[in-house]
């Protein structure tokens, strides 16, 4: 009994023991059981309230085991229907390829998905899902997010069209169109227009410069970046291009900087208006041309009636004088000095006329021929001289002194751009039995493109000074035009000059038979002359040059003065009138008076033979050209026919 006692007594201690350490664990698992709970009810919380939608799915059939709030509110549908579907009820995307993603998604092989749902409206969505695999009481289940990226992905539809319209427009634009990066000035693209344009491949365009590549000078590209800094943008800038074959093209710009994928590029469209400048500096260049013809016109006419004055008096006297002596030479002398400034005034107004001062068959080989002669006898010891003529060169209308003037010209400053050894070669062409072109070319320095675009301005020359008036090239412009025809000059530094000049040719003419009668040259009868002039020079010495043929003159100072006169009954032989006068002038006052006295003969004198003298003429019968300065053997002449 003793014995037994502490045995007994040392197993209850042990029981008691035992029974302490499983209470303990019981403990210890009900706590577990609490804080998984608590976990559980917090996430719970957490999935029901979520503003993403939610969904637990069966990783192996795909039907909807919960959806939270947010879910419910996406789909559509009540929870309990919700509930009721599978995964690829939701899914526009074909049921077999839903299953493979499933199955990359329980594997843990991919968690992000790019799916198509269908709401309970039937409306599509665009939706990114994120799903996780996870075990629950023995099953394997998805936890997956819904993102409705529906208008994201419309937006980047949105902008990959507007990329690729952006994209066709840039390509196929008229306009040459540009995509460089600022920094490095590097072409990131460049359109089918520019890659035309310019002659340039578009693997030596882009990754360069475009001062690399040559289509802009360093000057240009610093008066492209001064703009920008200016004004963060350009526009409507003039810029000088240059293409791969070395055509200078003159562009109006534009450019905005705009970013691309985090760079700071420049959007630069360029349209050429080469054309366009061209044909305003012609324009230009005809401005001053009539400007400076309308200012020599009225030096002209006053010239024109002082060497008339001188002219007509020396001739006068020149007649009265017998051949060899003293008073002969001394008259001789005033009228070929009269005579020679004529001449000069008529060269200087060569560049105003629209049509030749004279009228009459021109062969340009004879002209040419003559050049060459003279040359050889002054100026082409020094370079030699080629002629490469035309056999069957049409013969051209105009005024021979006039072009003669012109290739004379041509031929002083070609000789002096070609210095020592040089060649000057004289060509003629025909073209096509309509046109006779003349080239001039020269070896010599050439010209720089600025001295060649302004080689035509009046006054501009590049000679030293006493040695050139720059009217040189602006007179043969001048005849050019005034005869129909066309001027262009070619020259480069170094290279020489190259000046073609191209005339229309002459109509076929009808031969015109001789006159038969003896009598021709013989002095006109006396008449009675009514002449029309506004100078006082002019009128003393017409009449002094009249009376000496021994007709009587009555003199008078205005057209309207000379319409009184015959309103009034006077009835002359023939009118002598000036065709630049105040008030109606001579082109105002011959319709009246023809009007007046239709048959009465008229000589229309003018210093200016321009093209409204030649239409006054060919529009009234029985009206003949006398241009100033003449003197009396032209007079006696111009009457004589009449």
């Amino acid at each position: 009994m003793l014995i037994l006692n502490p045995l007994l007594t040392c197993l209850n201690l042990a029981v008691l023991a035992a029974l302490g350490v499983a209470a303990r664990g019981l403990w210890r698992r009900r706590e577990a059981l609490e804080e998984l709970a608590e976990h559980e009810s917090r996430y719970r919380t957490l999935f029901e309230r979520s503003l993403t939608a939610m969904l637990v799915i069966d990783g192996a059939g795909g039907a909807i085991l919960d959806a939270n709030e947010a879910a419910v509110s996406f789909y559509g549908w009540s929870k309990a229907d919700l509930l009721d579907k599978r995964i690829q009820d939701l899914n526009l995307l074909p049921p077999a390829e839903v299953a493979a993603q499933m199955e990359l998604a329980r594997s843990g092989g991919r968690n992000h998905f790019d799916f198509r749902h269908q709401l309970a409206s039937g409306e599509a969505r665009d939706v990114e899902v994120y799903s996780g695999s996870m075990e629950h009481r023995g099953q394997w289940q998805l936890f997956t997010i819904v993102h409705d990226v529906t208008e994201r992905k419309r937006a980047e539809e949105a902008r990959r069209e507007s990329e690729e319209k952006f994209t066709l427009a840039f390509q196929h634009a008229p306009t040459l169109m540009t995509l460089s990066e600022v920094e490095t000035g590097a072409y990131l693209d460049v359109n089918e227009a520019f890659l035309k344009l310019g002659g340039y491949a578009r693997e030596e365009v882009l990754g360069r410069t475009s001062i690399d590549v040559g289509w802009i000078t360093a000057e240009g590209r610093a008066l492209m970046k001064r703009e920008l800094q200016e004004r963060g943008r350009i526009e409507g800038l003039t810029l000088e291009t240059v293409t791969r074959d070395g055509r200078t093209m003159t562009c109006l710009l534009n450019a905005e900087l705009v970013p691309i994928q985090g760079r700071k590029c420049l959007l630069a469209a360029a349209l050429d208006i080469t054309s366009q400048v061209k044909a305003q500096r012609e324009l230009q260049h005809a401005q001053k041309m009539d400007s400076l013809g309308n200012l020599a016109g009225g030096v002209a006419h006053d010239m024109n009636n002082v060497l008339g004055a001188i002219l007509a008096l020396s001739s006068v006297h020149l007649e009265q004088h017998a051949e060899g002596t003293a008073g002969h030479r001394a008259f001789r002398t005033i009228s070929q000095a009269a005579q020679r400034g004529g001449e000069m005034v008529q060269r200087l107004l060569a560049f105003a006329r629209r049509s030749p001062a004279e009228e009459q068959d021109v062969d340009l080989n004879a002209l040419l021929r003559e050049e060459a002669l003279l040359l050889e006898r002054t100026t082409l010891a020094k370079v030699r001289l080629v002629l490469d003529l035309a056999a069957e060169l049409p013969p051209v209308r105009g005024d021979a002194g006039a072009l003669n003037h012109a290739f004379m010209n041509l031929c002083v400053n070609a000789v002096d751009a070609l210095g020592e050894n040089g060649t000057l070669t004289l060509r003629t062409r025909n073209v096509h039995g309509r046109w006779a072109e003349v080239l001039v070319e020269d070896d010599g320095a050439g010209m720089s493109k600025a001295v060649l675009a302004q080689a035509l301005d009046p006054y501009f020359t590049t000679k030293p000074e006493g040695r050139g008036t720059g009217l040189g090239l602006t007179l043969v412009y001048g005849t050019v035009k005034a005869h129909g025809g066309e001027m262009e000059l070619q020259s480069e530094l170094g290279r020489g000059t190259t000046i073609r000049l191209r005339f229309p040719a002459a109509p076929p003419r009808v031969a015109e038979a001789a006159d038969p009668d003896p009598a021709a040259d013989a002095a006109p009868a006396a008449l009675s002359v009514l002449l029309v002039d506004d100078d006082e020079l002019m009128q003393d010495s017409i009449a002094a040059m009249l009376e000496a043929m021994g007709h009587t003159v009555a003199t008078v100072g205005s057209g309207e003065e000379a319409l009184a006169r015959l309103e009034g009954g006077l009835r002359p032989g023939v009118v002598i009138l000036d065709l630049n006068m105040p008030g109606l002038g001579g082109a105002g006052t011959l319709p009246r008076l023809r009007r007046l006295c239709p048959g009465l003969p008229v000589i229309l004198a003018t210093g200016r033979a321009d093209q409204t003298a030649l239409d006054l003429v060919a529009g009234h019968e029985g009206v003949t050209l006398l241009a100033k300065p003449f003197g009396l053997k032209d007079l006696r002449a111009r009457l004589r026919s009449l």
